[in-house]
């Protein structure tokens, strides 16, 4: 059995089709989603999601959000999200590094959240990115 997916991104929406299956990281840990599952609001958390469409998983980098479950449907409001062929594993992995530094770094300008944020996308498209 199947199920609707939204999935909208701060560009509009990204993925509106129907889906088998729908497995995600969400701030109170992972769950998968699917035909019939009870009404559920929760927050995402920064990790690799996978969608099962036609027997066949499709991988993205997820970086927060919310979802909402319904009877009708499964909506995602993401903060950000990219397939694992739409990841630039060099730009990540740069990235990854300059956040360490920041957040390693003894200046008081830095924006600890902001960094934070950096590290926690640049780690979700790198796992993302590694997954076979």
């Amino acid at each position: 059995m199947s199920f609707h997916l939204v999935i909208i991104s701060p560009r509009g929406i990204y993925f509106d089709n129907e889906v088998e299956s729908l497995t995600l990281k969400l701030t109170s840990g992972y769950r998968t989603i699917l035909s019939g599952h009870a009404p559920l609001i929760g927050s995402l958390a920064y990790a690799p999601m996978h969608i099962i469409k036609d027997n066949k998983a499709t991988y993205y980098s997820l970086n927060g959000g919310a979802i909402n479950v319904s009877k009708e449907k499964v909506t995602l409001i993401v903060n950000s999200i990219e397939s694992k062929d739409e990841i630039d594993i060099k730009r990540a992995k740069e990235a990854k590094e300059r956040a360490e530094e920041r957040l390693s770094s003894k200046d008081p300008n830095i924006d600890i959240k902001r960094a934070q944020a950096a590290l926690y996308r640049a780690i979700s498209r790198i796992k993302t990115y590694e997954i076979d």
